[in-house]
């Protein structure tokens, strides 16, 4: 895809992350998870958790941006929620809609890839909503 770019995730983006969360929760989601959890999302609680995330050492967010506008994003390193014996994770993997099947997942995939190895480990495990199709697919 033309003009995308990576970059660690910075704190004064944390706003647009968690606007970008919610429409691709609304496209993904839907049917998954109860309408009444989709539109009670609160961009406020998502932008904290973003900002604990980019301040957090042992966890690394990254996005892909095309032209400034965040498109997607990934998040890796220390485990939110522990699996088994794994020490490392590559999670919140997401890529709005119209991006998708353009090589920017696969481009956050293999950033989170390295970023897992740079940190000393040869294993993670990846955290997807077990009944999201097109992600179990993608992965």
């Amino acid at each position: 895809m033309e003009n995308i770019t990576y970059e660690k995730a910075k704190i004064e983006q944390c706003l647009e992350l968690s606007k970008v969360k919610r429409q691709i929760w609304f496209t993904t989601y839907r049917g998954i998870y109860s309408d009444q959890d989709l539109n009670y999302y609160s961009v406020h609680h998502n932008k904290n958790k973003f900002e604990e995330s980019i301040a957090n050492p042992n966890v690394s967010l990254y996005v892909a941006a095309q032209n400034d506008r965040i498109v997607g994003f990934m998040r890796c390193g220390q485990p939110q929620r522990p699996f088994q014996d794994y020490k490392q994770d590559i999670g919140q993997l997401y890529v709005l809609n119209e991006y998708q099947k353009k090589g920017i997942g696969k481009g956050l995939f293999l950033i989170g890839k390295n970023i897992v190895a740079d940190n000393g480990f040869s294993e993670f495990f990846v955290s997807v909503n077990k009944y999201n199709k097109n992600a179990l697919d993608f992965y």
